[in-house]
């Protein structure tokens, strides 16, 4: 297979990213300065390291100008790593240097994502920041050991404590559902159905895991003894029953994040639930109908972590029907 056979293949499979691997291409010719479905562009491709992608995103930017913000560049560089990734696993081309930096954490100096980033957060012609990633798996196993380590002593008279459990119920609902804090905190109590473990969230009845549902129980046991009351009955309040305000700070969730993890971003939370979603099967409509998220926050979270989403492909094949009949 050729070039732009391999590019083929690549965008039937991720139509959305049509638009930066054409500018790449664009780029690859320039350089090459023959057809891309010339045979010979496999030593080309054999290689190509960080500097030449990096340069590409660099002519994007600062000659063509077809990336303005910090967020599409960034798209840029996780879509081209994601490509290379693609050829890596689907072709015999290979370049081992290129692969091994594409796949280092991006802590490591010599990193695909430390080096293009860089670029990116210095660059004077991109406006805006740089959009925070979805939370590592890795990530969210620390934080979900820390929630659930505010329910094994449940002294929350003392009202910092409470508040630490009331922040855990509402990281995991995000990182679950993929909800943003804006659809968050409009949840009341009568969305909860204790009996069946079930809680409705902008109009999806949708089933928690029996953890969560104990610990909602939990609460909600707690605020009805202590009558600690909302005039709205919302869920995610105070001590004094005060409803956490449309800052994310109030909520104390950032605070929590930074201590645990480094990272005060809420939308890696929430971008964490989504890329979920989406490795589930789910649609853009149906995402964006039941989080709240927009559009350009769902196009945000790019699939890139190949073996956990064969992972969560797995799991959903094995509840087909007569699955262990094979």
């Amino acid at each position: 297979m050729d070039y732009l056979g391999i590019t083929d293949c690549f965008l039937n499979e991720y139509p959305d990213y049509k638009h930066d691997i054409m500018n790449f291409n664009e780029y690859l010719k320039l350089q090459w300065n023959n057809s891309l479905s010339d045979e010979a562009l496999r030593f080309l491709l054999q290689g190509i390291d960080v500097e030449f992608i990096l340069r590409s995103l660099i002519y994007n930017v600062e000659t063509l100008k077809k990336y303005k913000s910090k967020t599409t560049a960034k798209r840029y560089t996780t879509v081209i790593g994601q490509f290379f990734n693609y050829i890596r696993r689907n072709t015999d081309i290979e370049n081992p240097g290129l692969y091994d930096a594409i796949s280092y954490n991006r802590l490591r100096e010599n990193a695909y994502m430390k080096r293009m980033i860089s670029y990116i957060d210095k660059c004077s012609v991109l406006a805006g920041v740089v959009e925070q990633d979805a939370l590592s798996s890795d990530k969210v196993e620390v934080i979900l050991k820390w929630a659930d380590e505010q329910f094994e002593k449940r002294e929350w008279e003392d009202g910092t404590k409470f508040k630490k459990a009331m922040a855990a119920v509402g990281i995991k609902m995000m990182l679950l559902y993929g909800i943003t804090y804006r659809e968050l905190r409009k949840i009341r109590w009568d969305a909860y159905d204790e009996l069946y473990g079930n809680i409705v969230i902008n109009g999806f009845h949708l089933r928690l895991p029996s953890r969560l549902s104990v610990q909602l129980k939990q609460m909600k046991y707690f605020i009805t003894v202590n009558e600690i009351t909302n005039n709205e009955n919302l869920l995610f309040t105070d001590r004094s029953g005060q409803a956490w305000a449309d800052i994310t700070s109030y909520s104390g969730i950032p605070d929590y994040l930074d201590a645990l993890i480094g990272v005060t971003s809420v939308t890696s939370i929430v971008k964490y639930g989504i890329s979920q979603l989406l490795k589930a099967g789910l649609s853009d409509s149906i995402i964006k109908k039941m989080t709240g998220a927009s559009e350009k926050l769902i196009q945000g979270c790019i699939l890139h972590e190949d073996y956990e989403r064969d992972r969560i492909v797995n799991n959903k094949l094995v509840t087909v029907e007569l699955y262990y009949e094979f």
